[in-house]
């Protein structure tokens, strides 16, 4: 569900520092907080299954004008395929990634871009198919495994995609006297469907 693509100029790491750089910017790494999990560990294994990294060094790189010196401290582009929640994924995603890249080099501000790209609806294609929000919605739904500690106060749990979401963050649902918070409205609008057809039944 995630494509990351780290370009860095030729030169400036062996083979080994691109796996380690490559290594930092899983789904799974991005995607956490912390020691708090985003996503239920079920989700998160088939988020995985269906995310690539790829690192590519760039034979030619001109930053400010002027070509690229590998003396000089690195410099990132990544690009980030988000399938279809870039808008809701975008800030998080920069700044772990921005994150990752600074811990990597051991200095706070990483020289990095991060262009986070969004698909429109109908435009991603997988197993012979066109995926729509909702078809990832279900199969995220039947990937969810459940949390494997309580959550924590403060928390709540998208019933959809299982995510551990801060209340004052959460898009709320009010329905038949019960709470729901979910991480995007995607989930809400996706739980609130199937609350329907089931009570239309």
């Amino acid at each position: 569900m995630l494509f990351v693509e780290l370009l860095v100029p030729k030169g400036k790491f062996d083979e080994w520092e691109r796996r380690v750089l490559a290594g930092r910017l899983t789904a799974r790494r991005l995607l956490s907080t912390g020691t708090t999990p985003a996503a239920d560990p079920g989700v998160m294994n088939l988020i995985d299954s269906l995310s690539h990294v790829v690192v590519r060094e760039e034979e030619i790189w001109i930053a400010g004008g002027k070509p690229f010196d590998a003396s000089q401290d690195p410099c990132y582009v990544v690009n980030v395929i988000v399938g279809l929640w870039g808008k809701e994924m975008s800030e998080h995603l920069v700044s772990r990634i921005t994150a990752e890249l600074a811990e990597a080099e051991g200095r706070p501000e990483p020289n990095v871009v991060v262009n986070v790209i969004s698909l429109p609806e109908g435009g991603y294609g997988m197993r012979g198919r066109v995926w729509r929000s909702p078809d990832f919605l279900a199969l995220i739904e039947e990937a969810k495994t459940g949390p494997v500690t309580g959550t924590p106060d403060g928390m709540i749990v998208d019933p959809v995609c299982g995510a551990t979401v801060p209340l004052e963050e959460a898009v709320i649902l009010e329905r038949d006297g019960q709470t729901y918070g979910f991480c995007c409205t995607h989930c809400r609008g996706h739980f609130v469907k199937r609350l329907n057809a089931t009570s239309a039944s």
